[in-house]
């Protein structure tokens, strides 16, 4: 069987796709946004040896130049992660899909679903493939993935007939803003939403709104009229930038107002789009 990189497995989600789901969240990004959530899943861990040093529970240990976690020590204090200069984490395993869901079957009675987030998990294609099928032969579960969009055509085609469903973090439509937000181009990005869109997967477009970035009445305009050009009916979901988890300058930055997010929320409804929600105060509307 085909190993994933895995960061983190969450039994129990209410936020990561429809209904309670349990999450994997894989590690590597092909993006380096600037107010990212995740960002000790961005990279793969070098074998530096600064979380060794910095561990208060001697969960880590250098074995053969690489380090080791020892699980049965680890507090989940996340020093190793806040300390990682990378943007990585000692605690990514190699796990097949039958050890993944020998982790969350016990928990397969209570789920709507699995959901894949990351990290980028369009960056292991062949193993989720494995992985999807193997939930839908064991159980009825749906699968869910969040992706950035960031990949080929032909990639997304090799994996939307086995996927359920698919949520696209669109970060804005101003390819220059794109790029500085994730050193990437949008381009990709609105293609693979046309794209899942045709082929009856695409469950939502998230969008981030960010002071001085993406909060802007505009921007948010240019969103809604492209997804109206695809499909009024796409649901869009406009999510609070928070600053919990974020490294470097983001970790100052503040939330946008609920004020904001609900004039931003018209704004996109105004253009046209029928079902925009917003998250304020921990609740969306």
């Amino acid at each position: 069987m085909i190993s994933g990189k895995i960061n983190k497995i969450l039994t129990s989600s209410f936020v990561d796709g429809p209904g309670n789901r349990a999450v994997i969240f894989l590690q590597g990004c092909n993006f380096n946004c600037l107010y990212c959530h995740n960002p000790y899943t961005i990279n793969e861990c070098i074998h530096c040896g600064v979380c060794v040093e910095q561990c208060p529970a001697d969960a880590l240990e250098m074995v053969d130049d690489k380090v080791h976690w020892i699980m049965d020590l680890c507090t989940e204090c996340d020093t190793c992660i806040k300390v990682c200069p990378y943007s990585s984490s000692p605690k990514v395993r190699a796990m097949t899909s039958e050890e993944i869901w020998q982790g969350i079957d016990s928990a397969v009675p209570f789920l709507s679903g699995v959901s894949v987030s990351g990290g980028e998990p369009l960056l292991q294609i062949p193993f989720l493939v494995e992985f999807f099928d193997l939930i839908h032969d064991r159980s009825n579960l749906t699968t869910y993935i969040e992706t950035n969009g960031y990949v080929k055509k032909e990639d997304m085609l090799n994996i939307l007939p086995h996927v359920d469903l698919v949520q696209v973090d669109l970060k804005c439509m101003d390819d220059e803003l794109h790029k500085t937000l994730t050193g990437k181009s949008v381009d990709a990005v609105m293609e693979s939403i046309r794209l899942v869109h045709e082929k009856g997967k695409l469950y939502s477009v998230q969008q981030v709104i960010v002071n001085d970035f993406t909060a802007n009445e505009k921007l948010i305009g240019s969103t809604a009229d492209f997804l109206v050009s695809v499909d009024p009916s796409i649901r869009l979901r406009l999510v609070k930038f928070r600053p919990h988890g974020t490294i470097g300058a983001a970790a100052s930055w503040q939330s946008p107002s609920d004020e904001m997010m609900v004039d931003l929320q018209k704004t996109a409804l105004a253009r046209g789009l029928k079902i925009v929600s917003i998250s304020i105060e921990e609740s969306d509307i």
